[in-house]
């Protein structure tokens, strides 16, 4: 299991951000379209050279007052040059993951999952971190041509939706969707950690459900962040 983490979105200053890329294998740098710039890009493409940490390119649609958390309805020629903008700050990685509102709709639209993955082949991108079900993942696995790297996320609370078999995070704007303190995350991920999660069912009910994950991820922006990241990289280890 690697760990990964949203990251770069509150500039080169932030120590909590430079320390957390002491502690992680995977770092998903902000590119433009929610947050980050060339300059925070390149400071931490540097530190991920200097600790050994893979980079990958967290692109989002370009809403950067929002923070990328709304669905946008673009056209396909202004997605696909969204993504382009951004993908340019770190045009040579070939690891993807997509942020926010577009990393939810990619995990049930599948015409927008078709779209999006026409541009990942395009531009050759080998590996994409997303939920193991979702609509795009289902076209990397359809055409063998990108590697999936299934996601879990270690502070967020999961919804299921039995008639699609997916997993979905619950909304922000509902109660409990963020799991603010650092037991209830460490627990949840000991769960993930062994194939499982609780979910939160559409009648109520909370069910306990396989799961299945390759990196789990910390949200950068969490207040329990880095003492999550630390206490993950101890049990993992």
């Amino acid at each position: 299991m690697k760990i990964n983490c949203d990251i770069g979105e509150r500039g080169i200053n932030n120590v909590i951000d430079q320390e957390l890329m002491t502690l992680i294998d995977i770092a998903n740098l902000a590119c433009g379209g929610h947050a980050g710039d060339s300059e925070s890009v390149q400071f931490f493409r540097d530190l991920a050279e200097k600790n050994d940490v893979q980079v990958s390119a967290h692109l989002s649609y370009p809403d950067r007052v929002n923070f990328g958390r709304l669905s946008m309805k673009l056209d396909r020629d202004e997605l696909l040059d969204a993504l382009d903008q951004q993908h340019s700050l770190v045009k040579d990685v070939k690891w993807v993951k997509f942020h926010g509102a577009l990393y939810n709709d990619l995990n049930a639209n599948k015409s927008l999952a078709k779209l999006v993955y026409t541009w990942l082949e395009a531009n050759e991108i080998e590996v994409l971190l997303c939920p193991q079900k979702s609509a795009i993942a289902e076209l990397c696995h359809q055409h063998e041509q990108i590697q999936v790297l299934a996601e879990l996320f270690a502070e967020r609370a999961y919804i299921y939706d039995q008639e699609a078999d997916q997993f979905a995070l619950m909304p922000r704007q509902q109660s409990g969707a963020v799991l603010k303190d650092l037991e209830e995350a460490l627990a949840q991920s000991e769960d993930l950690l062994l194939g499982r999660v609780l979910t939160q069912e559409e009648d109520g009910r909370k069910v306990l459900r396989e799961i299945h994950g390759e990196s789990i991820c910390i949200h950068s922006d969490a207040k329990i962040a880095l003492e999550l990241a630390k206490e993950l990289r101890s049990r993992l280890a």
